[in-house]
């Protein structure tokens, strides 16, 4: 047995190393080898989706997170991963329904299975930017933004949030006049302290907005504006104005 467990740590060791290193294809090896040694356990599948996503091999990525999930229904780690696998293969409804078991699991008394205890070579964070390039590559445009806005939301909840804004200025090269993103940009700039590019960035929104309204966009940017609204007075002006 201690046998057996030495050759799966050493397979997640090379793994890991490899990975690090940027040779996907040789972690890939590594961590099938892990997944041979221990098939019930869900880490060496949740690496293996990972490197999938890295090599642009989003069918065999969703593959591997689904067998992880065989083997711990709970874990965050590979709830991420499929999402974001879904998401490189475009199917942006099913990946918002996990998205939401994941924020749901959040909420509450996280389980012992939730918690990955060796450690995975990728965040979450990293599978959902892998993700956001596979349907970019793939002409999937709206589940790549859907993509780098959760990877947004994963930096943003770590408090990193100069990646959150790099993820978001992802998003917005995509789609430039894209109000969900011009949204999440906002409020970033206000949670970094930008108060001047907060306002300015509001006041595009509203505009936006009135060119192609859409309700719940603007009921949160109304809210965003009271929250922000003694920094500019035009703020309080778009916060207290009907909807």
């Amino acid at each position: 047995m201690d046998d057996v467990y030495a050759r799966y740590r050493e397979a997640l060791r090379l793994g890991h190393q490899e990975a690090a290193e940027g040779r996907f294809a040789a972690a890939l090896g590594h961590y099938q080898v892990a997944a041979d040694v221990a098939a019930d356990r869900a880490l060496p599948h949740i690496a293996i989706g990972g490197m999938h996503l890295r090599l642009g091999r989003a069918k065999d990525a969703l593959t591997a997170y689904d067998r992880a999930l065989e083997a711990e229904p709970q874990n965050l780690d590979a709830l991420g991963g499929r999402a974001a696998a879904l998401l490189a293969n475009g199917r942006r409804d099913e990946a918002a329904r996990v998205r939401k078991q994941i924020s749901d699991a959040r909420h509450t008394a996280e389980s012992p299975e939730a918690r990955a205890g060796d450690g995975s070579p990728m965040s979450v964070a990293d599978t959902l930017h892998a993700a956001g390039e596979e349907a970019l590559r793939a002409g999937k445009r709206e589940a790549a933004i859907d993509a780098f806005l959760a990877e947004t939301a994963e930096h943003a909840a770590a408090g990193h949030l100069d990646a959150a804004l790099d993820a978001s200025l992802r998003a917005l090269a995509v789609s430039p006049g894209s109000a969900r993103i011009h949204l999440e940009l906002t409020r970033l700039y206000f949670r970094r302290g930008w108060t001047d590019k907060g306002v300015e960035r509001a006041l595009l929104l509203d505009r936006l907005l009135g060119l192609e309204p859409d309700d719940a966009i603007h009921a949160e940017l109304r809210q965003l504006a009271a929250e922000n609204a003694a920094a500019d007075e035009r703020l309080s002006e778009l916060a207290n104005r009907p909807g």
